[in-house]
């Protein structure tokens, strides 16, 4: 009984480091990731289209629309930082707004001024 307790235990033990292994391995992926977009934010430009921004970004993580005086805000949240402080995520976005397929800004400032203004559809 008591060789089957220990198996047991180191089981339970080796299963505990895989997944923790696994984890971290998804905590870097995900830092590199933010890393990569954050060095080519400096590369958009106003005024560039969505497949512009899809070459030059990649696939946006999330996206919201909103509607401002009767036009749709669509903003591309792309992640820019992500770190696991005490085992809780904390990533950050940067938003890029789009109005009719064309980017017209992007940043915290531009999406919390947009908001302001906009109801989510």
């Amino acid at each position: 009984m008591k060789k089957m307790t220990t198996v047991l235990t180191a089981l339970l033990g080796i299963l505990i480091l895989i997944s923790m292994i696994g984890c971290a391995d998804a905590v870097m992926r995900l830092g590199k990731e933010a890393a990569k977009t954050r060095s080519r934010l400096v590369e958009l430009r106003m005024g560039m289209t969505k497949n512009e921004v899809v070459a030059l970004m990649g696939q946006p993580s999330k996206i919201e629309v909103y509607e401002i005086q009767g036009k749709n805000l669509e903003f591309w949240l792309y992640l820019t930082r992500y770190d696991r402080p005490y085992s809780a995520p904390n990533p950050e976005y940067t938003p890029l707004a789009f109005e009719e397929e064309i980017l017209e800004g992007w940043g915290m400032d531009y999406y919390d001024q947009a908001l302001s203004k906009t109801k989510q559809k």
